[in-house]
């Protein structure tokens, strides 16, 4: 998340000289039979004004008729990391989101809530649409992690299942979806993969890297097919854009060109394109193809 205010921030450095006003005592509170045992996991800083300027809650507690009287403030059922975060997107400081995962961004999510920061509740809604996903369980671990918060976050978590499910759409065909749900018999992620098909199944057809249309592979609006299928399925004078590391050498002169493709060998390691070259395929980035294209 990219700051907004950037001399906001200078608040915060010591050296601007402009002292805060308020720390925030993050503790985690645990049981041990009767006795209550407190950790502080770490201190907040800040300045009470640039704070209530960003939630009506800090408003009030630090300016309503029940104002704070102390000028530390516990703060409990959250961690450091996600009110440090909070702390960071009210002061307008760019905030690194890479590392952080999706529970931590749940706490963050948790503190937006609390706090009635509609802002700060939109920019979670965005980077929960944006999570990075590699394979499938990485789909299914983060998925299920949404179908859990639901119930409390409701907008975050159906905005995180859609970013799943159009993840799957473009990775599982649809022939392959019952299988994939079979799969997962056992795991207690059921009804997790469930609601990801019936989202999946409703999801426009994806447009095609090559000619941008949405003419799907079987009738079910999805064009997502590994290198291995993309080979196999290529059709003799169909034109096909060369990616850059894709089709062709790589790194080489004809890398990028529009080829002819006139045939693909079986073990699917080289392309015959016009003139009768025959080129290797570097599988790098592999575009998505509509029926036509293929």
């Amino acid at each position: 998340t990219k700051g907004k205010l950037a001399r906001l921030s200078l608040l915060q450095d010591p050296a601007y000289g402009v002292p805060s006003d308020v720390t925030f005592q993050i503790i985690r509170v645990t049981n041990e039979g009767t006795a209550e045992i407190r950790e502080v996991l770490g201190d907040v800083t800040g300045h009470k004004l640039v704070f209530a300027a960003s939630s009506s809650v800090f408003r009030n507690e630090f300016f309503g008729g029940l104002k704070e009287t102390t000028d530390v403030i516990p703060v409990k059922e959250t961690t450091y990391e996600a009110f440090e975060k909070m702390m960071f997107f009210i002061y307008q400081k760019d905030i690194d989101w890479s590392g952080v995962t999706v529970p931590e961004m749940y706490d963050v999510v948790n503190l937006a809530e609390r706090y009635i920061m509609p802002e700060l509740m939109d920019e979670m809604m965005k980077q929960m649409e944006n999570v990075p996903l590699k394979n499938n369980e990485d789909l299914l671990n983060i998925a299920h992690t949404a179908t859990q918060f639901h119930h409390l976050f409701p907008d975050v978590s159906s905005a995180l299942l859609l970013s799943c499910a159009k993840f799957l759409q473009k990775t599982i065909p649809p022939s392959a979806r019952l299988q994939f749900a079979i799969d997962q018999s056992g795991t207690g992620k059921e009804v997790t993969v469930l609601q990801l098909l019936s989202l999946a199944k409703d999801l426009p057809a994806v447009e095609c890297s090559n000619c941008g249309g949405v003419e799907c592979l079987d009738g079910q609006g999805v064009v997502g097919i590994d290198q291995f299928n993309v080979g196999l399925k290529l059709r003799a004078n169909k034109s096909l854009a060369a990616y850059c590391g894709v089709w062709g050498v790589n790194g080489g002169p004809n890398a990028g060109e529009v080829f002819t493709v006139k045939s693909v060998d079986k073990d699917i390691k080289t392309v015959n394109v016009r003139g009768g070259i025959s080129l290797p395929i570097v599988y790098q980035n592999i575009p998505t193809f509509c029926y036509g294209c293929i």
